[in-house]
């Protein structure tokens, strides 16, 4: 009873914690490096606005206010800088569920399942491309009420946010993270699925 316990709970830890870790780890790539703020300024019309300089300086600005490297010199409201603060606060505590899902795939791993979870995270992650055709109410009506309790993500010409970060970075950032997260946790399956010897 007590073996059959035990593996009934590792299967239950287990699943969530890859989940977390295939989704969270291409999240890091993204939002703490300033290579896909700066992609992403070729693909819209934004960043021209404002001009390189301010671009640079101002991408350069979030990635460092993220990694607690840096203030917000660069964006200019008060407004602005409260929801990046909120932000901030939001990937800060995402970035301590990352080691606690490290610890629990640790202590839960078991290849086989291992594997066959990686196959069924890839079907979820790609569900999520369903959001795609209805991304801005999802957006406004869905996505900001639940992580946020007031209105300071609304962005207006004043905000930086608004030159570097229009919703459309935001859509091609969730494609990117689906892709990205559907590689990963290919590659966990292939690194672990059972093979005729």
């Amino acid at each position: 009873m007590g073996d059959y316990l035990v593996n009934r709970i590792k299967k239950i830890v287990l699943f969530p914690a890859l989940f977390y870790l295939g989704v969270y780890i291409p999240l890091i790539f993204i939002v703490y490096l300033p290579y896909w703020y700066k992609l992403n300024c070729n693909w819209h019309p934004r960043c021209e606005e404002i001009g390189y300089e301010k671009t640079v300086n101002g991408i350069n600005d979030l990635t460092s206010f993220f990694l607690h490297k840096g203030d917000l010199t660069t964006f200019l409201t008060k407004k602005e800088k409260l929801h990046l603060a909120e932000v901030r606060d939001l990937f800060d505590k995402m970035f301590v569920m990352f080691f606690v899902s490290l610890i629990l795939l640790i202590l839960t791993f078991e290849r086989r399942r291992v594997a066959k979870y990686a196959l069924i995270n890839i079907g979820i992650i790609l569900s999520f491309l369903v959001i795609l055709p209805f991304f801005a109410t999802f957006w406004r009506d869905i996505f900001h009420p639940i992580l946020f309790h007031n209105e300071l993500w609304k962005n207006n010409r004043f905000d930086l946010s608004y030159y570097l970060m229009p919703r459309q970075f935001f859509k091609y950032t969730i494609v990117l993270l689906i892709a990205s997260s559907c590689i990963l946790n290919f590659l966990i399956w292939f690194a672990f699925r059972r093979r005729n010897v």
